[in-house]
């Protein structure tokens, strides 16, 4: 739920009319580190930079999750396994998605080295996080 909860509070932030910067960057902190938020929020940045339209989000209440979701979070997982497999599931999205897959790479490296299981980061960090898988497909 992690990458799911960031991109969500990205776009509620950003439909309010706020920067999610700083408040989503605070909060990934928190749970994975510095250099991960840090590549989170530079991954939406650029994702929101060559879009096509802006990003699509499933209302939490209403269960399920968008299209642009799904694309972004697998795109993401497959950033290390499968760079032009994630390409091609951005290409309806973004103009140039090779900028957004090369920081979707960095960032699922830094997710895992913080214990963060892929594709999608959806469960926990594994406890003492003792040595990451990097491709789980």
């Amino acid at each position: 739920m992690l990458l799911i909860a960031g991109l969500r509070g990205w776009v509620q932030l950003r439909s309010a009319g706020e920067a999610p910067h700083g408040v989503i960057g605070r909060a990934m902190s928190r749970k994975t580190s510095a250099r991960a938020a840090a590549l989170f929020v530079a991954w939406l940045e650029t994702v929101e930079a060559a879009g096509r339209r802006p990003i699509q989000v499933q209302c939490p209440n209403c269960g399920g999750i968008s299209n642009d979701e799904q694309r972004l979070i697998v795109a993401c997982g497959l950033a290390t396994s499968a760079f032009d497999v994630g390409l091609e599931l951005l290409e309806p999205m973004l103009i140039d998605g090779e900028s957004a897959m090369v920081l979707a790479r960095s960032l699922n490296l830094a997710l895992a080295d913080c214990g963060w299981r892929l594709p999608a980061r959806l469960g926990r960090p594994a406890v003492g996080h003792p040595s990451p898988q990097r491709t789980l497909h």
